[in-house]
Order: C-alpha cells, then sequence, then structure tokens
C-alpha cells in the first residue's frame, strides 16, 4: 500500500500535530502492507519534523530557505502564501500523481487544489478529505467540496457536531462521512515530558495555553479573570503561547490593572510543567476542536473549563459531566461556572477527572489507527 500525503501549513496548528501522529500511527501499527508514505513538503515547512520509519519520504516541490523563514500570518499574508503555495505545487504535484501510483491520498489544509487534480486521475487513488475542526463553509467552499464529492472516497470528521453540520448543509453524502477523534494523545511521550516537569506544587494558578490570537480569545478571558480576581484574589493567570496580539494582550492586561496576577509565558516546548502547577485548564476560544492542551489536561487530571464553541467540546465535556463549559463570549457565564467549580467539593471533582481521563483514550494514536484500518481495508 502506497499513501501520498499532503497538508502544506503557513503556521504550526493542531492540524499539523495531527498529521505528524498519523503518520507515525501508521508506520507503527501497521503490519507489511504499508509499503511507502509520501509526505508532500511544499517549501520547507515540515523540515523539522522527524520520522523514525524509512517508509517515510518528504517530497520538497521548492527549496527555498527564506519561504520557510519568513512570517505568513495575518489576513493579507496568509491568503498570499495559501494562493503561492498552490502556484509552486500545481505542476510537480500532477508529475508526482502520474510518477507514482498511490493507493490513498490524504488531503489535510488547502483542499482546493489536491482535489481539483486527483479528478483527472483514472487510477486506484481513493481520496480521503480530513475536515480540521468546524469549517467555515463559504459559499466557494460548500460549493466546491459538494461538486467534487464524487472523486472523494471517504470524509473523515473530528467530531459529531462538525458530521452533523456536513449533513445538514447538504454538502456530502452521509455515506461517505466518517467521525474518527484526532490522533492527539501519546501517553508515553507525556509521562516522559511530564517527567521532565519540575517546581513545587502551587494550587493558586489558572492556565491557558495556545498561541496568542483572535481565535483563543484571550481579552474576553483577561475581562473574565479580572472579575474572578473579585471572587478570590490570591489567584494567578498564566498564558503559555506567542502570537500576533501579545502587544494588544499586555496594553489589555495594564488597562485592567492586573499585572501583578497576569504572566505571559511565551512559546513553551513542555507545557506539562505548568499543566502540573494549576488547579485548571481555562480556555474562552472562539472555536476549537478538543484541543491538545485540552486533552493533555484531562489525561493529567487537571480539571478543564471552556467556552462551548463549535467543534466538538461540548461533546466532550457533555454538560458539565467531565468537566466545565461556559456560553461562548458570555461573561457571567464564564464567571459563575468558575465559581461552581471552586465551590464544588473535591470528589464532585474528582468524578469529572475520571471520566474526562476515560473518554480521552479516544483521542490516542492506537485507537485513530484502529478507526482508518476499517476505512482502508475497505
Amino acid at each position: 500500500m502506497n499513501i501520498l500525503i499532503w497538508s502544506p501549513f503557513l503556521q504550526k496548528v493542531g492540524t499539523t500535530s495531527n498529521v505528524y501522529n498519523l503518520i507515525n500511527a501508521m508506520t507503527k501499527y501497521s503490519n507489511e502492507d504499508l509499503d511507502s508514505i509520501d509526505l508532500i513538503n511544499v517549501f520547507g515547512e515540515w523540515d523539522d519534523y522527524e520520522f523514525s520509519s524509512k517508509k517515510v519520504n518528504k517530497i520538497s516541490f521548492l527549496d527555498f530557505y527564506f519561504l520557510k523563514k519568513i512570517k505568513k500570518n495575518g489576513f493579507i499574508r496568509s491568503r498570499f502564501f495559501t494562493f503561492l503555495i498552490i502556484i509552486i505545487s500545481f505542476f510537480p504535484l500532477i508529475n508526482l500523481l502520474r510518477k507514482k501510483n498511490y493507493d490513498f491520498f490524504f488531503i489535510h489544509l488547502i483542499t482546493f487544489l489536491p482535489i481539483f487534480l486527483a479528478r483527472f486521475f483514472k487510477s486506484k487513488l481513493k481520496i480521503i478529505l480530513h475536515i480540521s475542526g468546524f469549517p467555515k463553509l463559504t459559499f466557494l467552499r460548500s460549493h466546491f467540496w459538494k461538486n467534487n464529492q464524487k472523486y472523494i472516497f471517504k470524509i473523515i470528521c473530528p467530531s459529531i457536531e462538525t458530521q452533523n453540520l456536513l449533513i445538514e448543509k447538504n454538502i456530502f453524502d452521509k455515506k461517505k462521512l466518517k467521525v474518527i477523534k484526532d490522533p492527539h494523545i501519546s501517553p508515553s511521550h507525556i509521562i516522559r515530558m511530564k517527567d521532565r516537569a519540575y517546581g513545587k506544587k502551587l494550587n493558586h494558578n489558572i492556565l491557558a495555553i495556545g498561541r496568542l490570537t483572535k481565535q483563543k480569545n484571550y481579552i474576553f478571558l483577561l475581562e473574565v479573570f479580572s472579575k474572578i480576581l473579585a471572587i478570590k484574589n490570591n489567584l494567578r493567570l498564566i498564558i503559555v503561547g506567542e502570537g500576533e496580539e501579545r502587544k494588544l494582550i499586555e496594553k489589555k492586561i495594564n488597562s485592567l490593572g492586573i499585572k501583578e496576577y497576569v504572566k505571559l509565558e511565551g512559546f513553551q516546548k513542555n507545557i506539562y510543567k505548568y499543566l502540573d502547577n494549576s488547579i485548571c485548564y481555562f480556555s474562552t476560544s472562539l472555536w476549537e476542536g478538543p484541543d491538545l492542551a485540552m486533552l493533555d489536561s484531562a489525561f493529567l487530571n487537571v480539571p478543564i473549563i471552556c467556552s462551548d464553541c463549535k467543534s466538538g467540546r461540548k461533546e466532550f465535556i457533555e454538560d458539565n459531566y467531565r468537566g466545565y463549559i461556559f456560553k461562548t463570549n458570555d461573561i457571567n457565564s464564564a464567571v459563575k461556572v468558575f465559581e461552581r467549580f471552586l465551590n464544588d467539593g473535591n470528589s464532585e471533582i474528582k468524578k469529572k477527572l475520571i471520566r474526562a481521563k476515560k473518554e480521552v483514550k479516544n483521542f490516542t494514536k492506537f485507537r485513530y489507527f484502529l478507526e482508518l484500518e476499517k476505512i482502508l481495508k475497505n
């Protein structure tokens, strides 16, 4: 079996981690049926990722160092580089599909080009489209997916909520859709990294993790935290991440007068020392699936407090069954839910932690492979 994977990215996101874990899962758990996995590395975006299996090959289309290092964030820049990726990849991707007979073509991110080209190849190639999170169904995207679904073998959705959206909007045939939880969790990696954590156990840190972007909604988080301090004034907010909204966030911290209570830690490779020293993981995202930090929290028995944004978070928390959930962008709701967390006894919190840890097993690489294997052998 020969597999081709398309997942060019402008900056590291959850999908990047999912693709990396997908490849590692297939090479680790597949039997002799797997011959090769070719990962398209358009301009060097995958250079920093190493794979132990010799079956994995990175195929570069353009070796321009500056493209890898130049900033690609922001509305205009991101659209420009997305268009550039399509231009750069057009003919190399055609040649690649002509040169080698792939059995499966996994498509993540910037889906237009590979779907458009693959329709012209009358081979046994089967396209598997992986939907990331809760997609924005613009007119062009909806129209393109709907009119090209006959060329797509299966569509993998990360949540029931995403699957239902695609069914309700009549984008894809229900028979083509399959829900598989993203392969976020690697228990051995978490335990190994946690062993490197250090510092004494603290009982007053609220932890937020993620890039400093509009999506993470940190301005709202700061407003909520300023209200929380009126309830319990010995708390501290730790934000781990870096991004384009840093200056805006710093300005908000100063305007709220909470500088001594908030610490911006920047990007950190090992988040486990922070999780190990926090009373909860607090996420106020405007849109987000069960993200890696949330699932790590569940695995490490850290209480989860999060917004009910799209997609999949409500499925995971399940009406406060495995954590605490509040209405997105609703300050009163967020403060009340946090107050409930503070007032809950240890036994109630422990029940939620046990349920969350049990559910997080559905997000392991091994579980992902078992579900994916059913599709590959279909």
